[in-house]
């Protein structure tokens, strides 16, 4: 495949299996910045009681980074259900934490309806934080 050809091809990526891939950046310190400004109610739009609890941590760093990995992994995910996930509101997506420390998407409300309507049948996620910026990969099967 010719680089013009790499550029100008499918969305979907060319491997078995692999029906989209969405990805994010949030820059922590812009989402500390709005979160100051405006909130818990921010914080309530945003975040399940869950994953709020999720990033109570030690330092006011630490769980800022952690929030901007959930809204980046939100953002993902929601990108793989395309047009499928019009509407759907920030809380239908929940980051959790496997055991392992791995994080895993649950959906519920429109985006359960919209990955059901994709026809997709699995989300695989990855969160990483690296100089002021969380970035977050979601592809889904």
């Amino acid at each position: 495949m010719s680089g013009t050809e790499a550029l100008t091809g499918p969305v979907t990526p060319d491997v078995p299996g692999v029906r989209a891939v969405g990805i994010d950046v949030v820059g922590v310190g812009r989402l500390r910045t709005m979160l100051e400004r405006r909130g818990q109610p921010l914080l309530d739009r945003l975040l399940t009681p869950a994953e709020q609890a999720l990033c109570q941590g030690a330092s006011a760093h630490h769980r800022a980074a952690c929030l901007a990995g959930r809204v980046a992994a939100k953002e993902a995910v929601r990108k793989t259900l395309g047009g499928h996930g019009a509407g759907c509101a920030w809380r239908d997506v929940e980051i959790g934490r496997e055991p392992s420390g791995a994080p895993t998407p649950r959906l519920t409300g429109r985006a359960a309806r919209a990955f059901e309507t994709a026809g997709l049948s699995r989300l695989h996620l990855s969160i990483t934080h690296e100089a002021g910026v969380a970035v977050a990969i979601a592809v889904a099967v």
